[in-house]
Parts: structure tokens; sequence; C-alpha cells
């Protein structure tokens, strides 16, 4: 039988004489290093993601390229030469010891490539992610759930759309892994659909809605009767091609046992898209804590309270809100809102004693919730360092929960950290932007207003007093705002056209004519022209000589720009003793004190103006450090 090999089995070894073998693996394997590589790099690095994809494009294109240089051209120690035909590459006999080094490095490196790459590619290739399409940039997945439907025909039933709705945000929301959209933000953002009945969202819209949101997957469900029983059916949607990937079931024979049920829900729920492992105990504690009451009847009124605040009825909803408390005193999530709508009241002190009935029961919520609590602690009792430490904290589990970005903005206000505030409202906006909701806070216009006027962005700050005004919210406020920008701006003409309008919606509100000049000289302060803001004081005096906040205006302005410390300490005492609670009239008292050289009575009265303000007021702290500095000097 004749030896000489035929023609694949040559050229097989002409391909391995010629190293086109060892080129393709080592190429490949480099090849697949790279890209992996780039794929996490490129993108941290602030590159578009086209970045990744051209240089795939480049790689690809290099691959036939190097076989073909590898099979006309040979690496040698001497350098690049042309491939030797087998003829006379037989005739060789010597090889150099160093080469057959190269070789054997060579060969080396292959092996170590291809088991990297057999590390890689088997668990893309055999144990890939079955949640991979559902899941946002960070891993987490996002989640996004929709009202529940009443189909039982009963409309006492009612109440639990909102209800199972609010229960499976709870659950799934003590997850670290999973990104749930809030329930308020959800209200909003169907608040904004025109035309739609937000007990029965259809899946085209919701999947609009959960895209809008950036939620990957949303949770529709139904509320049904079957006999006797029951039954809440929850389906686990895909949010971009609206497939149902996952259907669960429910029955319950009584509004009691709807909270097990929708917890227990909730919990096989996080259990399917791998977050929480309560399948051996689901009953456990750590389970059943996410419902915040089990008493159906106060848990009925907190979700009415919800709709009576989205309908601008306050009265109703500080009712539903302490029945719901009456009810079950252990109701945390019930205090939180009512604390938290009593400050939107600017009823302080009622809010913060709502909140120190649920802070002493802090150890019975999850960890995010208890930051929030902490946050609200902070703000009635701390100061805003400790406000902006826990509200990072939050964010680092919800970045997109637009609250807590409003009340990090407003804590870096306080202490006039300006830029900072600034960075805060914006990401406000442009998470409303992006969801496609209206500005749901009357103080954004105002505060980002007054931020931007302080860095002197004058034209954005009168852009966002607009757009403040468009929406209706707190028209006077952001004219008396309007007015200092244009008027910090020396364009007269346009200021007094905004004075104009403010003085009108003023005397609509049922302003006095004296405290209207009052308010119009602060705004003349406020654009740093202090001739004109001391004669609209003076003239809401003449008009009301004995209206203790017209005697306060007056009073802080001859006491703060030492102007006339004697008349102005005659006219604050005058009006402390015609309103002695109010802590802007006892603040003023303090800053005359201070301006007298009487630190010691002038401490007490800070501190006391501190205690009827009953939150950080960054202005009085500053007068309080000032007195400390000063008396601290003195001794």
């Amino acid at each position: 039988m004749s030896k000489t090999p035929g023609k694949i089995t040559r050229f097989w070894q002409e391909l391995r004489r010629r190293k086109v073998i060892k080129v393709a693996a080592m190429y490949a394997g480099t090849t697949f290093i790279i890209i992996d590589a780039s794929a996490n790099v490129l993108p941290r690095l602030g590159l578009p993601d086209w970045t990744v994809t051209f240089l795939i494009i480049l790689l690809l294109v290099g691959f036939p390229i190097s076989l073909i240089l590898s099979w006309i051209f040979d690496l040698t120690p001497q350098g690049l030469e042309k491939t030797d035909r087998i003829e006379e590459d037989l005739k060789k006999e010597e090889v150099s010891q160093k080469t057959r080094r190269l070789f054997t490095l060579s060969n080396l490196i292959i092996a170590i490539l291809l088991v990297v790459v057999c590390i890689l590619l088997y668990p893309k290739l055999f144990n890939k992610d079955q949640f991979e399409d559902i899941r946002d940039e960070k891993g987490k997945i996002s989640v996004a759930v929709m009202p529940f439907e009443n189909l039982t025909g009963d409309s006492l039933n009612n109440v639990w759309q909102g209800g199972i709705q609010n229960l499976l945000i709870s659950t799934l929301s003590n997850s670290n892994e999973l990104q749930v959209r809030r329930y308020q933000t959800m209200s909003n953002i169907l608040a904004q659909k025109k035309n739609v009945n937000h007990a029965s969202v259809s899946p085209s819209l919701a999947g609009e809605l959960a895209r809008d949101l950036e939620s990957k997957t949303y949770i529709l469900g139904k509320i049904m009767r079957a006999g006797k029983r029951i039954r809440i059916i929850a389906q686990l949607v895909d949010a971009n091609t609206e497939e149902i990937y996952k259907t669960y079931q429910a029955d319950c024979t009584n509004e009691e046992a709807i909270f097990a049920v929708s917890d227990s829900l909730g919990t096989i729920i996080k259990n399917y898209l791998e977050i929480k492992k309560y399948s051996e105990n689901i009953h456990s504690p750590g389970a059943s804590s996410s419902v915040a009451t089990n008493s159906p009847e106060a848990f009925g009124y907190y979700i009415h309270a919800y709709e009576s605040l989205e309908k601008m009825d306050a009265r109703t909803t500080l009712e539903l809100l302490q029945k719901a408390i009456e009810t079950d005193p252990d109701f945390i999530d019930a205090y939180v809102f009512l604390s938290l709508y009593l400050t939107s009241l600017q009823q302080y002190k009622q809010a913060e004693a709502v909140l120190d009935r649920a802070y002493v029961k802090r150890d019975q919520i999850s960890v995010r919730e208890k930051l929030f609590l902490d946050f609200l602690h902070a703000y009635h009792h701390e100061t805003p360092y400790e406000e902006i430490m826990y509200l990072r904290e939050i964010l680092e589990m919800d970045e997109m929960n637009v609250n807590y970005w409003f009340f990090l903005g407003y804590a870096h206000l306080k202490l006039e950290q300006f830029e900072e505030a600034i960075a805060s409202f914006d990401r406000v906006i442009e998470i409303q932007e992006q969801w496609g909701i209206s500005n749901t806070y009357p103080q954004l216009s105002i505060w980002l207003g007054g931020a931007l006027h302080k860095v002197g962005q004058h034209k954005r700050e009168n852009e966002i007093y607009e757009l403040g005004l468009q929406a209706g919210q707190l028209s006077g406020y952001i004219l008396s705002q309007q007015s200092a920008c244009a008027l910090s701006r020396d364009d007269n003409e346009r200021a007094a056209e905004y004075l104009q309008r403010y003085k009108a919606k003023r005397k609509s509100d049922g302003w006095s004519e004296a405290l209207i000049l009052n308010s119009i000289g602060y705004i003349y302060e406020e654009a740093n022209r202090m001739e004109e803001a001391e004669k609209y004081k003076r003239r809401a005096l003449a008009l009301d000589p004995d209206d203790p906040q017209v005697l306060e205006g007056l009073a802080w302005h001859l006491i703060e720009y030492d102007i006339n410390l004697e008349e102005g300490i005659a006219l604050i005492e005058k009006a402390l003793k015609l309103d002695p609670e109010a802590y802007n009239i006892v603040d003023t008292w303090g800053r005359g004190l201070y301006k007298s050289g009487r630190y010691e009575e002038a401490l007490q009265a800070l501190h006391q103006a501190k205690e009827l303000r009953g939150l950080y007021d960054p202005l009085i702290m500053g007068h309080i450090k000032a007195t400390e500095k000063a008396l601290a000097e003195k001794y």
C-alpha cells in the first residue's frame, strides 16, 4: 500500500506547517477576550454603543486576512519571511533551540487561550440566564405593577383594585435585586392618561406605561369571583412583546384573607424571578412583614386617602388617614403618609408628633422603609446633612424615585448648596419627562428657580417660572420671584408687568394692601435694591401700623442691613407683643439683640425661634452660629 498521503491529509499537514491552525486558534481566542472585555469596559469609559459593534466588525474582517497572511508568510527569529514550499522545507533539518522554545511557548499560549474561551463560553452557551431579556443595564429586574381589574360584580371590592397593586409593590420592593415602580408613581402616570379607566388597564396600555417607566416586565391582574370564592389572577407580561410568560392564581373566601393571599402571591413571583427564595418558609416573618397592616378596613382607608389626595381634597385625606391609624395603631405606612401630608400643609408640629409615633415602631419594617423613616426623622429633628446621607442610601436602591430626588434637592437648598440642589431638581424633571408625567410638586418651580437665581442663571430661572405658571402652581410665589429676577437684571419694564400681575393675584387671595406692599418690599430686597425696598415697607406700615408682619418686615430691613438699629428694635418689640408665637418675629428680635451686642439674650431668643419654627431653618441656624461665635470671642 502506498504511504503517500492523500490530498486532504497533505493539505492538513500544509496548514499545520504554515501555522494557519495556530494562527486561527490564537486569533479566535484573543478576539473573544477582546470583545468580551470591550463590551464591559468601553461603555464605562463613556464611549457610544457603536464602538463595540465597530470593534466586532473590525475583528471579524481581520480573521480571513490573518489566515491568508499566515499561509504566505512565516514569523522566524530572523523576522518575517515568505514560507518555503514543502519540498524545500523538507530539506531543512536544522532548527535552532531558540526556535523550538518559541514554538513550545506558542503552543502553550494556544492551549491557555482555548481553556479561557471554553470557560467564558460555557455559561453563555449552556447556562444562559433565562431572565436576561427582562433585566435592566444594572442586572436588576425592573417591574411595574398595574391596578387590578375588579370583575366580581361587587363595587365593594373596588378598594382592592389599588389595594392588591399596593400590596404587591410593597412585597416586591423588599428585594435589593428588584427595581419596582412605586404606587404613587403609577398613580401619577395613570392620572396623566385621558379617558382611561384606571381599574381596567388594557395590555397594550400597560405595555406602553411599563416602557415609559423603563420596566421590561409588568404585572397585570384581575379580581374575580368563582362561586363563593374570590379569585385573584396575576400575570407576568413582557413589556416589549406583551407576551404573558407566567400566570398565577390564588383563591380566598373573604376580604381578611386577601392580605395573606396577596403577600404569598408577591413572594411566589419573587421566587420565580430568582429574587428571594422563600419557597421553603413562605409564611416566615420576613415574608409577611411586607404587609404594613393586617386590617382590611385600615388598608381601605389608606387606599381611599390616596384617591382623595389626587382630588386635592385635604379634609377627606386627613380624615381617612386618621381612621386608618385608629383602626390599626401599628399601620406605619399610614403614619408616614399622614406626617408627609401635614408637612406639606405646613403643620409641622402635628407632622412631627405623628412621625414620632411611627419611629418607635421602625424595627417592624424593611431596610428601605427604615431609611426613609430615618430621613423623615432627620427632617424634623436633625440637620440636612443627615437627610442627605439617608437619601443617598435610599437612591442606591431606587434611583428612579422622584420623591427622593426632590427631597434631596431641598436638603441641599437648605444648606445653600445651590449647584447640588439644581442637579437634584433637574433629575426630578428628567425622570418626569421620561415617564410622561407633569410636575406633581408645587414647590419645585419655586425652589429650583430660587437656586438658579442664587447662581445667576436668570434666563433659565425665568423659564422654570413660566413652566410653573403654565401648570397653575403657587402662582403668587412664582410671580414674586419672577419680579425679583427681572429687577436683578434691571429689566424694569418686565418687572413692572410681573409686579402688576403679582398685586392682582395677592388681592384676589384676600391680602390687605399693607401686606401686599410689605411683600413687594421683600421682592426688592431679593433684587438687592434696598432703597425701593424700604420705601415699600414704610408705605405698608403707614397703612397698617398694628399688623405684626408688617412691623416685622420693616424691622428686619432696618436691623439686618444696619440702616437704623434703634428704630428696628422698637418696631420688632411692638410686633413681639402683638404676636409672640411667630417664629420670624422672634428670630428678627434675636437678630436685633445680636446686633446690639446682647449676645446671651440673643441666643436665648434665637433658640426660641428655632423651637417655634419646628424644622431646620437655614436662616435661623445661621443666626445662632453667628451669635455663638460672637459669644465665644467675647469670653
